[in-house]
């Protein structure tokens, strides 16, 4: 893994953006203030009408690692593309290295959320039941939506398209969700949300299999994706 990869898509300034966000969702929290509570979303089953608020701190949450993701591989396409790909030699091999980085970034992003909120919060979420779960529910829905924007970053070579994708996810979904509780397990934004897996329906181990397969499949999908258009 080129280490340089690491230092561009993990700077200063995002670093001091994800420690800002984190100490900004950490300030206007209630009650307990654990990763795990910041975190996890909300249940459209306990919501009575629309949860406004409930939403802009899930998008709150979610964007730090989505939008450095869509960023980094906006510049690495238009700018640096064609001189990074001869060193390479190889669009998998060039592709690889920066899909490593965005995973790292989605990972540092959500273990220094966890660290900073046990410092200053000591909430010990780690000691409990579902903390692992909680982990892959929220970094598996990250890298998702980080994969199909930078998917449909290559492909139209616009990140307007991006940003329209994560309004429709983390926007549109997120309401039709609250006003139709039913189908919200359905919904892609609430697979990264434990409290609402947890107080679904269908929470259960089958569920939990379904949506983190779904999840690893449409990863998947859009790393293929991303590979057969550079090479286009």
């Amino acid at each position: 893994m080129n280490i340089k990869i690491i230092n561009m898509i993990l700077n200063r300034r995002i670093i001091a953006m994800y420690i800002a966000v984190i100490t900004l969702l950490f300030a206007v929290t209630p009650d307990h203030k654990g990763a795990m509570n910041i975190l996890s979303g909300f249940s459209p089953q306990e919501s009575r009408g629309l949860d406004i608020i409930g939403i802009i701190r899930w998008n709150l949450c979610v964007l730090p690692p989505v939008a450095t993701s869509i960023l980094f591989m906006d510049i690495e396409i238009r700018v640096l593309q064609i001189y990074t790909m001869i060193r390479s030699k190889n669009i998998m091999k060039w592709f690889m290295q920066r899909f490593i980085g965005v995973v790292i970034a989605n990972l540092f992003y959500l273990f220094l959320f966890v660290i900073v909120t046990e410092i200053c919060a000591a909430p010990g979420d780690y000691k409990k039941n579902g903390f692992l779960l909680f982990l892959t529910l929220f970094f598996l829905h990250t890298l998702l939506v980080s994969l199909v924007s930078m998917a449909l970053c290559v492909q139209s070579k616009n990140i307007h398209t991006t940003i329209v994708f994560y309004l429709i996810v983390e926007g549109i979904m997120v309401v039709i969700g609250e006003f139709l509780p039913k189908i919200a397990a359905y919904l892609p934004p609430y697979w990264g949300m434990i409290r609402q897996v947890e107080n679904s329906s269908f929470g259960n181990i089958s569920y939990l299999f379904l949506i983190i397969g779904i999840s690893v499949v449409i990863i998947m999908s859009s790393f293929i994706f991303i590979i057969k258009n550079l090479r286009a």
